[in-house]
């Protein structure tokens, strides 16, 4: 009958034990932050693209523009509503991309969104239902109308 022993190594570690014969052998576990995601895709069969990025959510949201005309897009909960706009095609006015300023202001008819990321519009504004489409996030399906900048001031 075999025995066997276990010894515990820190991860960091590295250890190469050459068999003591051509039954036994040695095993050492290499921590996961130490390996590529390319060597375990590699190991595994796997292949996905570099630009491949997981979603949770994607919601159906609808434009209404300054002349009226609707437009629906899909757009990730991970990807802010002008950046889905502009993939979709959809030309929205904007200037600092960082949620400093008005320019991309639209104001919500349905719908949820999370701005966190924005700077610029106060707690009354938000309540009535204003958003900038740069920072804002979907969280539900949303109707937006949008070039709303001209209501903030």
């Amino acid at each position: 009958m075999a025995t066997m022993s276990t010894a515990r190594l820190p991860s960091q570690s590295m250890l190469k034990v050459p068999p003591q014969n051509r039954l036994a052998s040695a095993f050492v576990k290499c921590p996961l932050s130490l390996v590529s995601r390319r060597n375990i895709s590699k190991t595994f069969g796997l292949k996905a693209s570099s630009s491949f990025r997981a979603s949770m959510a994607v919601y159906k949201v609808k434009l209404v523009l300054e002349d009226g005309t609707e437009t629906e897009f899909e757009a990730p909960d991970d990807t802010y509503i002008l950046d889905s706009a502009e993939a979709s095609g959809i030309d929205l006015p904007y200037s600092c991309r960082a949620g400093a300023c008005s320019t991309c202001a639209g104001k919500m008819e349905v719908g949820t969104v999370d701005q966190s990321d924005g700077s610029f519009l106060d707690d009354n504004q938000m309540k009535e239902g204003y958003l900038l489409t740069c920072v804002s996030y979907p969280t539900s399906d949303c109707v937006i109308h949008t070039h709303k900048e001209g209501e903030l001031y």
